[in-house]
């Protein structure tokens, strides 16, 4: 049978870590309506991309600020009303409160003593133990076979197609100086709490004007520059595209979690660079044709460093609306 769009819940939710004394502990929450133990988590709000909801809902039931790392299993179950709930879950570590990124989100409102009255930080056997239901399990294993693996410690790179631009036929003077349309410049409002939630420290884009007004509302939110390259122009790769190549390359191998906006003729270009880093056990498949991404799409993959060179341990797509 298929399953619609309104018979699907959309939730999300981290499971945070950490290493204390030697043991690796994960932050569990209670909450007293069901009696039960289980992961910070909550429901999608309106416009609300799924990362954003992960990382406010945690703000909300444990009052700890976090970034997000690489993606953990969905799970999926049958809720009342005949419903399917969708939760996505992250591995995320705790980060300061006043970091660019947590700078940019939106306040939050701390979950109330009916919602959550207990939060605790677990060792991996203990959780086994108290966390009430068996398919919250499937994450937690997961997040700990990645970080016996060495594959936690991961930065985010944050690959944006340019939201919508005006129609190049209508729009006259150098394309260049193209810009988004009212739609385009919504989406670009969206992905601000979205580039937030991966904690990035550096922004890069195109020089053009539909690229830089995308990264735009979180530069403006994190109090961060944007550092526009003509060599990932339009023009410029159609040129130089080695040039081009070569801009990609030296950005992957940075240390800092970052946004790279750019077009549609140079994601095929981004896409190779991305796929000659996988790791034999990467999670998640890049695109496998043009566009590749839509306007205003999001491809987030999980790098680490082996032996001197970035490897892509994971990846993930964000589109217009929440997939599930």
């Amino acid at each position: 049978m298929k399953i619609l769009a309104t018979d699907v819940v959309l939730a999300a939710g981290a499971l945070v870590w950490r290493v204390r004394e030697g043991q690796f502990e994960v932050l569990a929450v209670h909450r007293p309506r069901y009696n039960d133990w289980s992961w910070p988590k909550g429901k999608l709000d309106p416009g609300e991309t799924m990362p954003a909801c992960a990382v406010r809902e945690v703000a909300e039931e444990t009052r700890v600020t976090i970034d997000l790392g690489p993606p953990l299993p969905t799970l999926r179950y049958p809720v009342a009303g005949g419903k399917i709930k969708v939760v996505r879950y992250w591995a995320a570590r705790e980060t300061a409160s006043d970091t660019p990124a947590a700078s940019a989100r939106e306040p939050v409102k701390a979950a109330s003593k009916h919602e959550i009255d207990s939060i605790a930080w677990l060792t991996v056997e203990e959780a086994r133990t108290r966390i009430t239901f068996h398919d919250d399990l499937r994450p937690l294993e997961r997040l700990f076979e990645e970080y016996q693996a060495g594959r936690l410690n991961t930065r985010a790179f944050i690959v944006s197609r340019h939201a919508r631009a005006q129609r190049r036929k209508a729009w006259i003077g150098a394309d260049k100086r193209r810009p988004l349309t009212t739609g385009g410049i919504a989406r670009a409002v969206q992905l601000k709490d979205l580039f937030a939630a991966f904690g990035a420290t550096r922004i890069v884009s195109s020089s053009a004007v539909r690229c830089v007004q995308t990264v735009a509302p979180y530069a403006q939110a994190a109090g961060l520059p944007v550092r526009g390259y003509d060599s990932l122009t339009e023009k410029a790769h159609r040129k130089n595209p080695e040039a081009t190549a070569a801009t990609f390359t030296a950005l992957l191998a940075k240390r800092r979690s970052r946004v790279v906006c750019v077009h549609r003729p140079t994601l095929p270009v981004m896409v190779a660079l991305l796929r000659s880093r996988i790791s034999g056990k990467t999670r998640g498949a890049l695109p496998r044709k043009m566009p590749f991404l839509p306007a205003g799409g999001v491809l987030v993959a999980h790098v680490i460093d082996h032996d001197g060179h970035p490897r892509v341990v994971a990846v993930e797509t964000h589109l217009l609306k929440p997939g599930l």
